[in-house]
């Protein structure tokens, strides 16, 4: 389950385009500057309710969260031992208490062995709340910027003891709810809102992502996507040209992928399963495609 929800989240966020904000509504940029002084001044590159993503004039160093919203505190504690036990085997792993009862950090292992000391990834629990964190840094991390990083991480959990942030944590404006049951075939659904434009929907192995992009590239970027993957393409009349529905992809995980245009934007829905998608399922996303476009 995991490795199939990093699969068609990467599907997702390969597709947004980082924006420059002015703030993240969680974490102040003074403090990530307080924080990592030796290489400030910071600037927020994406923000959001759920996700910010900080950066500075070197653009490999960055640091950045994002949020899971799952159905219950249990499923959030289930979701963090789970994480800890997918990357025991490629990672160093530390607990991490003020991530959680089950929170940790780690770095991942090279082909060597050897960990990137400048690199860091954080994963935490409090309430119905998940959170990923990472830091990328130009020189090895200390156990002071570890730290640091971690409680900054830590800090954004307080969303999840408010009814109104976690609603709009939740609230995914592209997906209608009882089209999006369907496809997962569940009520325990899990949700990751970066922002208005990105929403991951997830429910066992079952995961559905929508992504709308607003570039003077949106025709061109769609044309490339259809061509890509070594998919069979349907026609999608009712969406208009460029438009189609990609299955039984020569590349990638199992899934169903909606590409069309619609109000000056680009939009991209893939429904991604553990296997291939049926004619039902594929049928339910062009609903869900037709939902979208009148957003």
């Amino acid at each position: 389950m995991k490795r199939l929800w990093i699969a068609a989240a990467t599907l997702l966020f390969a597709t947004t385009t980082a924006f420059a904000a002015q703030k993240c509504p969680l974490i102040e940029t003074s403090l990530v500057d307080k924080g990592f002084s030796d290489v400030a001044p910071w600037r927020v590159l994406s923000g959001g309710q759920g996700e910010c993503s900080f950066m500075t004039a070197n653009t490999s160093i960055s640091f950045g969260f994002n949020h899971m919203v799952t159905p219950s505190t249990e499923a959030a504690t289930a979701a963090a031992v789970g994480m800890r036990e997918a990357v025991a085997a490629t990672s160093v792993v530390e607990p991490m208490l003020a991530l959680g009862e089950e929170g940790f950090s780690y770095q991942m292992k090279k082909d060597d062995g050897e960990v990137d000391p400048a690199q860091m990834f954080f994963y935490g629990h409090r309430g119905s709340v998940n959170v990923s964190g990472y830091l990328n840094l130009a020189k090895p991390i200390t156990p002071a910027q570890r730290d640091f990083a971690g409680h900054l991480v830590a800090s954004t959990l307080g969303v999840a003891t408010s009814p109104k942030a976690l609603a709009k944590e939740t609230n995914c404006p592209y997906l209608d709810p009882g089209m999006v049951q369907r496809l997962l075939a569940s009520d325990e659904v899990s949700a990751i809102v970066p922002d208005k434009t990105s929403c991951v929907l997830s429910a066992d192995r079952r995961v559905v992502t929508v992504a709308v992009t607003k570039t003077t590239q949106n025709r061109a970027m769609a044309q490339a996507l259809l061509g890509a993957g070594g998919c069979t393409v349907d026609a999608l009349p009712k969406l208009g040209k460029p438009s189609g529905l990609m299955h039984h992809c020569s590349e990638g995980n199992p899934r169903a992928e909606a590409v069309f245009l619609a109000g000056g934007r680009m939009f991209r829905l893939v429904f991604a399963a553990a296997a291939e998608p049926s004619d039902g399922e594929r049928a339910a996303l062009v609903e869900l495609a037709e939902f979208a476009s009148r957003k």
